[in-house]
């Protein structure tokens, strides 16, 4: 049969076999490392840029399932012991768990590539969620409104304590002291009364309420509205069925791989919060749902919040899993807050007593935000982690942990599609003697938390079926194609190969 065979086989043959085998394996290879490559990136782009009459621009406008809140609020235990010198101790109390909707209104295109809008949300109580908590949960918080007032009188004339002093229950009510008793749903959303009837008719006490109605009318204090004659403050009415400024981004039309770029903040490239005109801590930059393709983990992202009024960067961290889609995970950078970075010293406003007088700025751990919210509240990660040990060891009942309190995203290295997220910042202020002030002449001097607040969603089942069915099924129909291709072609040129030795052999 062989001699038969070798008869036959003539060495043309043999030869266009070989070249079929290394046509084909070359083909397989550069269809499957190549070529297919290049498509699955193409399509995936299609899938993200921003164009009219699109699926991902439906999303755009409305994201289709809730992201969820969770408040934690620090409930201070000895109120009374504070304010004779004692250390605040602290029981995290929560969390609160508010389902939010988002949307974007007012969109125009201001170029043929971007995009400027305007972003809501609107905010609802999960009962079941919740548990046992429920807004009517009583809390002993520090009095922010109370100390800013207090604080503000000392910067621009503290000669008027000795007139304001007496009138402070006339304005502040119940709450006219550095601690406050409230329920949860009223510090949140509803609003703790303050200059109730406009401080009550007494002169002193009226035009204080009238120069905190000023500063709330210019929207200095965005925690702070008025409704008929009474001022009301709630941490996040603010933005409930509202929004802050217009975002502008790139549609990713002209160049793919800006798509969802955010390029301006109210019509201008750079805030106005930081020192430094155009210093990298004004500069608006990052993402904002949209990443890039093909995740690597030597990439870092930013992303900016209009809330604290700055970009962050978030930086890999560790391979993930979400829902059983492999991810990498890309948290906020433990230094963001670090002032021995160059980078960060235009965060260094000099607005706060506490701040160094050599440098202007706060121990690391902290960032003020007076120039970002109009009352000296500090940002910070929660149960202020990655913070200086004064501020830590300040107060009694923090447990920081990195994996419970730090921001962080998780995309699918392919398509860069977020798998799961969570935002997570803390807000403080300080509590401090104030000269003239009777109530805080013992008080101790600490960097007392308020609460912190974590914002997530995991991607929902039906786009992660999307994912299993649309890409990585599709990828690894293509795999099988690939390797089949590749394998078969190597397979035919190393048949030609042996045949035409044997074929050579006596």
């Amino acid at each position: 049969m062989f001699q038969n065979l070798n008869l036959k086989l003539s060495n043309k043959i043999l030869l266009v076999l070989g070249g079929f085998g290394l046509f084909f394996a070359g083909l397989g290879y550069y269809f499957g490392f190549v070529a297919l490559s290049d498509i699955i990136d193409d399509k995936i782009w299609e899938m993200k840029i921003l164009k009219e009459g699109t699926e991902q621009w439906k999303m755009f406008l409305k994201i289709p399932f809730p992201f969820t809140l969770k408040v934690h609020i620090f409930n201070v235990k000895n109120p009374e012991a504070v304010l004779q010198g004692a250390k605040p101790a602290l029981e995290e109390v929560g969390p609160f768990i508010y389902r939010v909707f988002k949307w974007k209104s007012e969109v125009k295109w201001d170029t043929p590539d971007e995009i400027s809008y305007n972003d809501y949300q609107t905010y609802h109580f999960d009962k079941e969620a919740s548990g046992r908590h429920t807004e009517d949960d009583i809390v002993t918080v520090l009095n922010t409104p109370y100390l800013s007032m207090l604080e503000k009188i000392e910067q621009i004339q503290p000669s008027m304590f000795e007139m304001i002093e007496p009138v402070l229950p006339a304005v502040f009510g119940e709450n006219a002291g550095p601690f406050m008793q409230v329920k949860v749903g009223d510090y949140m959303f509803k609003g703790v009364k303050i200059c109730e009837h406009e401080g009550g008719g007494g002169m002193v006490a009226s035009m204080a309420c009238k120069e905190l109605a000023k500063k709330v009318k210019s929207k200095e204090a965005r925690n702070m509205r008025i409704e008929g004659d009474t001022i009301l403050f709630a941490n996040l009415h603010y933005k409930n069925n509202s929004r802050l400024g217009r975002h502008t981004i790139k549609s990713g039309i002209q160049k793919k791989q800006d798509t969802g770029t955010l390029i301006k903040y109210n019509e201008a490239p750079y805030t106005k919060k930081w020192k430094g005109e155009a210093s990298i801590c004004n500069k608006i930059r990052g993402v904002t749902t949209i990443f890039p393709n093909k995740i690597r983990p030597d990439m870092t992202f930013d992303a900016f919040s209009e809330d604290v009024c700055r970009s962050m960067t978030l930086a890999f961290q560790r391979p993930d899993k979400v829902k059983g889609v492999n991810g990498l995970r890309f948290a906020v950078r433990n230094d963001t807050f670090d002032y021995s970075r160059q980078e960060n010293q235009c965060f260094c406003t000099n607005k706060s007593k506490e701040a160094l007088p050599d440098t202007g700025c706060l121990k690391n751990g902290i960032c003020d935000l007076s120039t970002c919210t109009g009352g000296p509240v500090m940002l910070s990660f929660p149960h202020l982690l990655y913070a200086d040990p004064e501020y830590i060891h300040g107060v009694e009942g923090l447990q920081p942990n990195q994996s419970k309190h730090e921001t962080f995203v998780v995309l699918e290295p392919l398509s860069g599609f977020p798998l799961q997220l969570a935002q997570r910042v803390q807000f403080n202020m300080f509590l401090r003697p104030i000269e003239g002030v009777t109530k805080l002449q013992n008080v101790t001097e600490a960097l007392v938390p308020l609460l912190w607040i974590e914002q997530s969603t995991i991607l929902d089942d039906r786009f992660i079926d999307m994912l299993n069915t649309k890409l990585f099924k599709t990828l690894k129909i293509a795999t099988i194609i690939k390797w089949t291709v590749i394998i078969s072609g190597v397979a035919c040129t190393i048949l030609s190969l042996c045949l035409y030795i044997y074929k050579r052999c006596p």
